[in-house]
């Protein structure tokens, strides 16, 4: 079991990033270092471990590319980068967060995430390549609404 204070932090897109998420089947080819998507990333030892990214869509957030290296898997990894994702967002003031998978709707749903018809999308989303070309329409699509971040919170800049 790895200690609890693996480093979350703020990255930027990378050749670590895609690697990983290239071993974990999802989608790189709308990423690049300066596009909308943040991503966050939990490191151990120097290795990144898992990363999860947030495209700012106007008012809205894209949940996307979330992956965890395989060796690390079911340690609450994911848990905590969606947890730090979403108070980043809030920080942000982002309204809502949404997103599209195709096998992980189970853990979403015990994060409070919703599914949700693709017709009900907002504009901006929709707008999204991830949305309109890259996952398969059989993805499923999920919402999350956010509440006002507290000040007080630890700060996830």
């Amino acid at each position: 079991m790895m200690p609890s204070g693996n480093a979350l932090e703020k990255m930027t897109y990378n050749q670590e990033i895609k690697a990983l998420l290239l071993s974990c089947d999802l989608p790189v080819a709308d990423l690049q270092q300066d596009n909308r998507v943040c991503f966050f990333g939990i490191r151990h030892e120097g290795s990144l471990l898992g990363v999860i990214g947030v495209e700012v869509c106007g008012d809205f957030g894209l949940l996307r590319s979330l992956a965890i290296a395989s060796s690390h898997r079911n340690k609450g990894l994911g848990k905590r980068l969606v947890s730090f994702a979403e108070k980043w967002a809030m920080q942000v003031e982002l309204k809502a967060l949404y997103l599209l998978t195709t096998e992980a709707d189970s853990f979403f749903g015990r994060l409070g995430y919703e599914r949700w018809p693709r017709s009900a999308a907002p504009s901006r989303i929709t707008e999204t390549p991830q949305f309109s070309t890259l996952c398969p329409d059989a993805a499923i699509f999920m919402h999350k609404g956010l509440g006002i971040s507290p000040r007080s919170n630890e700060s996830v800049q």
